[in-house]
């Protein structure tokens, strides 16, 4: 019975996520876990933890092996459910400061789901899940970190006394001030064009994605309408390097409409394919190298075993990784753009300084999944983290402006080619989280380090 119990509480934390978005589930789902912990000894906690990991990732990340196999999204999530044995270690019942316990190595849990296994994949974060609740204020406070800290801090109090303080600490939240301002907007037309087919061959006719979003920014842009175009990820879909004619239709676009167009594509080099955002300003100029890679769609885990096993793995090319950020500049704004899977890189939050942040991605390889709200929802979750409006463009969807509070201000309906335009106001100043989030996983380390050094000695001492 505890392992069914285990199997149902992951499965409604799982409900927390989009496109439910059930906020309330994940506490029920992590205050269902605990309990099960405390009422089991370490053999039973451990296979309880582990359960609930592997239920918990196997419905949220399903989309995974949408198009390159079961086996690989298995061994994604079978794996990662290993580290949701952490809490088990140490968790007992019967135990002081137990709940605390749970809270700090949830904190650890989350942190080796975003870097590892490969390099890693924090995508099923449950801190990710609570944009509408009540413990959203912590995000420009202490981040995703200090968010997961105080969902399972909240979902294990067992006490009057525990849920008061943890009731006090988010009241003080209202008053701590936010030391950003927003200043003027930038006006901006996001391009989804849509792409030929859903999936790993969304290229599969040369040059037509990028016909796609050309036509669609002529039909619907006027000359000097907007400060900034923007084009998803793989918007281009041919090497605007080798492709002159593509890179002079882009560059005569810019002219015409008298507007810098940042376009997403691929260009190759002598180690590999790079996945690109290149901004035109009538020519060619300033570009950004994504750094951070997509496991099972920008390079292979496991290749050889996925290859073995999968009959679609050769189908995906392992891309060479940048190396450095790159500060964008339009007239007087100044912006970063991250690029589809460099979203769940929380380290990215802190270099998110500038006016505003754009986020390009390609949601055709993932086809009509989950995928799309909660990648949309992660977003969310960094424009509350940095107090930054974002422009968040994708080829198919769901293409939208989301303001410094973390609210969707508008959107396009998916799959469906069209153009969005809207202002972004700039921000200045930095949140607590950008100046000091990066503390929040040391520290917990740290207290978690010397509440269970005090409960060693007490043991020892016990003894004599």
């Amino acid at each position: 019975m505890k392992y069914l119990l285990a199997v149902i509480f992951a499965a409604l934390a799982a409900f927390a996520f989009e496109p439910y978005g059930i906020w309330l589930f994940a506490v029920i789902g992590m205050a269902g876990w605990f309990t099960l912990l405390t009422q089991n000894g370490l053999k039973n906690r451990i296979f309880i933890s582990y359960i609930f990991g592997a239920c918990l990732l196997l419905i949220n990340q399903h989309w995974t092996g949408i198009y390159v196999g079961n086996i690989p999204w298995l061994i994604l999530c079978f794996s990662q459910a290993l580290i949701f044995i952490i809490p088990a270690l140490f968790v007992q019942k019967n135990t002081k400061n137990t709940h605390l316990m749970f809270a700090l190595s949830y904190v650890l849990t989350e942190l080796l789901l975003r870097t590892v296994p490969f390099t890693g994949f924090g995508w099923t974060r449950l801190s990710f899940t609570q944009v509408e609740s009540p413990l959203s204020i912590i995000y420009p406070i202490g981040g995703v970190a200090l968010v997961a800290f105080f969902l399972a801090l909240i979902s294990s109090a067992r006490s009057i006394k525990s849920f008061v303080i943890a009731s006090l600490f988010l009241a003080i939240c209202w008053f701590i001030p936010a030391n950003v301002q927003t200043t003027a907007p930038i006006s901006i037309a996001l391009v989804q064009g849509g792409v030929v087919n859903l999936g790993l061959d969304f290229n599969s006719k040369p040059q037509e994605v990028f016909k796609r979003h050309l036509d669609q920014s002529i039909l619907s842009i006027k000359p000097n309408e907007v400060d900034l175009v923007i084009w998803p990820e793989n918007a281009v879909d041919v090497d605007v390097n080798t492709n002159p004619q593509v890179n002079d239709s882009i560059k005569k676009l810019s002219l015409m409409l008298n507007t810098p167009i940042l376009v997403g594509g691929v260009t190759k080099s002598i180690k590999g394919p790079r996945n690109q955002a290149i901004l035109y300003n009538s020519d060619k100029g300033q570009i950004y190298t994504k750094r951070y890679l997509t496991p099972f769609g920008e390079y292979l885990p496991l290749r050889s075993l996925a290859e073995k096993v999968s009959k679609y793995s050769n189908q995906i090319t392992d891309f060479q990784a940048g190396e450095q950020n790159t500060i964008f500049n339009v007239n007087a704004s100044r912006f970063n753009t991250l690029i589809c899977y460099e979203l769940i890189n929380d380290v990215f939050v802190a270099e998110a300084k500038n006016d505003f942040l754009v986020i390009q991605t390609n949601n055709a390889t993932f086809g009509d999944t989950n995928q799309l709200d909660q990648q949309l929802n992660i977003a969310r979750v960094r424009a509350l983290e940095s107090a930054r409006g974002i422009a968040y463009v994708s080829t198919t969807g769901t293409t939208s402006f989301i303001s410094s509070q973390g609210e969707i201000l508008s959107s396009l309906d998916k799959f469906k080619p069209a153009t969005l335009k809207g202002k972004v106001y700039a921000t200045e100043g930095l949140t607590f989280r950008q100046s000091f989030g990066h503390l929040v996983e040391p520290l917990a380390m740290i207290v978690l380090l010397v509440l269970v050094t005090i409960k060693v000695r007490r043991r020892s001492w016990s003894q004599y």
